[in-house]
């Protein structure tokens, strides 16, 4: 009978060795996972701001060119009026 009970336990206790073996790769796997998410959010957050700068440039030039055809316009308009 105290054989039984001995096999028993050590039975258990590599069950739990195994598990805890287990845990520890999972949890290491966890944190490469949540390393690489980590990565690729901060490529992701440099995407962004680098297409922030460059929408910036975009609306920039655009609005310069809307002005300077605007102010053309009005200008020509002016000197036409002008004359007469």
């Amino acid at each position: 009978m105290p054989n039984a009970l001995e096999e028993r336990i050590a039975g258990l206790e590599g069950s739990y060795r195994e598990l805890t073996k287990r845990i520890d790769d999972l949890r290491s796997e966890m944190h490469r996972g949540f390393d690489g998410v980590r990565a690729e959010m901060s490529e992701m957050k440099a995407e962004l701001n680098e297409s922030r700068t460059e929408w910036r440039t975009s609306f920039r030039w655009t609005m310069s060119l809307i002005l300077i055809n605007w102010l053309s316009l009005l200008g020509a308009i002016f000197l036409v009026a002008g004359r007469k």
